[in-house]
């Protein structure tokens, strides 16, 4: 590739909310109705289509969406819960507020996501459940999951925030595991602004995340005003966690070109394959299955800091230069100073997680991206590894 001499702007994320995404939501401003009611409704409807499981319900956010989980399976306390340091902090939190214990195992140094290996050296007595992260959109390894946790009789939640669209095996992430939970965050390939989902093929369960999210209540306004009546309990202790009907039609009207934006996901995706294999050198790309279907929310390389002369910093700070806009998906957890404490982790105990927190960039990908954008920022890529190569 050679380097351009016009200089772009390409953003990290980009976003343009849809015709049908207005016209949903003026819809609802006009309906007198605005807190939770049909329209999320619907827009759970729409999800259990798309996900391929009978039970969904919305919520305020994926963050919350994995603490009900959690909580929806009871009282938690004296359990422990392992997960992957390489996430973002929500899933450690989530955890904590349900009461368990976080328990990290390490990552595969390809995948990004947690390793069943390191998760079944993890397991004691007092573990609950496993929750990978679908890190970028690429699922975890679901086959040795399963077993793993059918063998020690665990619950498998994934932390499936990035992967709304993502199969493994032609199954979504909620047909695979006990429950899983996603994020309709403005960055999501889905958003209703702010809000997120539980799936499960459990109605029981399910029925109790919604009614967690709504304080308690066993009801909620929308439906007692459309019975006419009043009255309400409260059989559980519960939280402010429900979704509007306002974020609702955002989520429905943003739906219904999720196909369409998936496949030019793929496409920039595919792009980006083609013209990056010949740093192979230089980076690691994300990897290729026949058994998965990647929902590209994220495009994350891996730097091979061992051929390079500069490290992973230094290399966002030149694309930064010329115009390009990359992030860093995540720092490990270990790197945090409040969780480093707490949890008294050490990186040596992580040594494939500490590696890729060092290594990782997340190039542009969204889908007000061109192909020419694309170009352009391999281009700029290929110029600033070529030019500090060891």
């Amino acid at each position: 590739m050679s380097q351009r001499k016009t200089k772009k702007t390409i953003r990290l994320f980009d976003m343009k909310l849809s015709s049908a995404a207005k016209k949903e939501v003026n819809n609802v401003m006009a309906s007198g109705w605005l807190s939770t009611g049909s329209r999320v409704a619907a827009f759970e409807k729409e999800l259990s289509k798309l996900l391929n499981v009978p039970y969904v319900a919305a919520v305020s956010s994926g963050t919350a969406a994995l603490h009900l989980a959690l909580e929806a399976y009871g009282d938690l306390k004296n359990t422990e819960i392992i997960t992957t340091p390489f996430t973002f902090v929500a899933t450690v939190e989530a955890i904590i507020m349900a009461g368990a214990r976080v328990v990290l195992a390490d990552i595969n140094s390809d995948t990004l996501n947690i390793s069943a290996e390191a998760a079944a050296r993890k397991i004691r007595k007092k573990t609950k459940a496993i929750v990978p992260v679908d890190i970028a959109g690429l699922p975890a390894d679901y086959s040795a999951l399963k077993k793993l946790c059918k063998a020690h009789a665990l619950k498998l939640i994934s932390d499936s925030a990035h992967a709304l669209g993502s199969k493994y095996q032609s199954k979504t992430m909620p047909e695979l595991a006990d429950v899983s939970v996603y994020s309709f965050y403005p960055t999501k390939n889905v958003t209703t602004a702010e809000g997120g989902a539980v799936a499960s093929k459990n109605k029981k369960l399910i029925e109790k995340v919604r009614l967690l999210s709504r304080h308690g209540l066993s009801s909620n306004a929308f439906q007692r005003q459309k019975s006419g009546g009043w009255g309400y309990d409260v059989p559980a202790f519960g939280y402010k966690a429900n979704m509007s009907d306002i974020h609702a039609a955002l989520g429905i009207g943003e739906l219904k070109n999720f196909e369409k934006n998936q496949q030019k996901r793929a496409k920039l995706a595919g792009r980006y394959l083609q013209n990056l294999i010949q740093l192979s050198d230089f980076i690691k790309l994300p990897p290729a299955a026949a058994e998965i279907c990647h929902s590209w929310h994220l495009f994350i390389i891996q730097l091979n800091l061992k051929r390079l002369t500069i490290d992973r910093n230094k290399v966002i700070a030149e694309m930064t230069k010329l115009g390009v806009q990359c992030g860093v998906h995540y720092q490990p957890i270990f790197e945090l100073s409040y969780y480093r404490q707490a949890l008294n982790l050490k990186a040596r105990d992580f040594p494939n997680t500490a590696k890729a927190g060092k290594a990782v960039v997340s190039l542009p990908l969204h889908t007000l991206l061109t192909m020419s954008d694309i170009d352009y920022v391999c281009e700029c890529l290929s110029g600033i590894l070529g030019r500090n190569r060891c």
